[in-house]
């Protein structure tokens, strides 16, 4: 058994990126941040889910406004990207390569 805290800032709660394991990060995103390129993950999923804020996705199709309580999915080599945070927002990801 294993207790993780995320009360702090944003810090990697547990596991290692791009390994095996489960990898599950805490992230605070100040209002206005964006990614430019969209970019995938070839070997992992991804589940983004938002804690408090609202941000917005996107795949290669749509846009997608998350807000708080949303949990948002990412399929294995799924191209994507944030276009935009509309307020401070504070998200899990968490991460399964395989």
């Amino acid at each position: 058994m294993n207790q993780f805290s995320f009360n702090s800032g944003s810090s990697v709660i547990c596991g290692e990126e791009n390994n095996p394991d489960l990898f599950i990060r805490k992230t605070i995103f100040d209002v206005g941040y964006s990614e430019k390129e969209f970019h995938n993950h070839p070997n992992s999923f991804e589940f983004y889910l938002v804690l408090e804020g609202q941000l917005t996705f996107a795949n290669e199709q749509e846009e997608l406004l998350a807000t708080e309580g949303s949990i948002v999915y990412f399929a294995k080599a799924e191209k994507h990207k944030i276009t935009s945070v509309s307020k401070k927002t504070t998200m899990l990801l968490f991460k399964k390569v395989g």
